[in-house]
């Protein structure tokens, strides 16, 4: 059954998550053209997302509702990564959605179907404020990121460029009565052979309204080989 897209969102008032990622991140100096391309791609490809409502049971596909990313349907070059490293192609920085979402739909609750975690570490943690290895890469149509709407009641996905970021929210009719609490454990970087290897894992944690523990799973293991060497970063 097809995604329906909500036409009056004016009925979906209760947040359920919501997430902000800059489009440029702290710290980096990406050449201009590939920066513009990789907005612009951000831009394009959020309009297929934003007001899509996931019914109880329904599952949420990235590619179904994004499609393969070309210059025919106005995507430009942009950074992206490919072969475990860094190189320009068209649609590029479109993983940054995937990305968002994924952390998005931890913490709304979803069941996540299909996630293809990243291979590497691209940066050390200035300017992260999300746990490593909370990620989703795609690549059409071979690697999808896909989530199943497990509760009672309609979401409504939003996902809006705002004032340099890209912010993602998930909205329901009516309170859920639960928090949900996205968090690591494991952490740690390690020598592997000439290099370093970052990993940990990921855990989700459900609390009612009385601050009762509901559930508290693993939802993923995460192992990165880091593109920089930890030692000269500066403390």
């Amino acid at each position: 059954m097809a995604l329906d897209r909500a036409g009056d969102a004016s009925e979906f008032r209760y947040q359920v998550a919501v997430q902000r990622s800059p489009l440029l991140r702290p710290g980096s100096a990406p050449a201009p053209r590939l920066q513009a391309g990789k907005e612009s791609n951000v831009a394009l490809a959020a309009e297929f997302i934003d007001r899509v409502v996931i019914h109880p049971g329904q599952v949420f596909s990235f590619h179904h509702l994004v499609g393969r990313t070309t210059r025919r349907k106005g995507y430009a070059p942009g950074l992206e990564l490919r072969g475990g490293e860094l190189s320009e192609g068209v649609g590029g920085g479109c993983c940054q959605i995937s990305n968002l979402l994924y952390l998005l739909f931890l913490r709304a609750g979803l069941d996540i179907v299909e996630r293809h975690r990243h291979g590497l570490d691209l940066f050390p943690d200035h300017g992260r404020t999300v746990p490593f290895g909370c990620g989703a890469t795609v690549f059409y149509n071979y690697a999808d990121l896909r989530a199943r709407n497990l509760g009672p009641q309609d979401l409504l996905v939003r996902l809006t460029v705002e004032d340099g970021s890209l912010v993602g929210r998930v909205v329901a009719r009516c309170e859920t009565g639960t928090r949900i609490e996205v968090y690591e454990v494991d952490h740690q970087i390690r020598r592997d052979g000439d290099g370093w290897l970052r990993e940990n894992r990921i855990r989700r944690r459900v609390v009612d309204s009385q601050g009762a523990i509901v559930s508290d799973e693993e939802v993923a293991h995460n192992r990165g080989r880091c593109l920089y060497d930890p030692e000269q970063v500066p403390q």
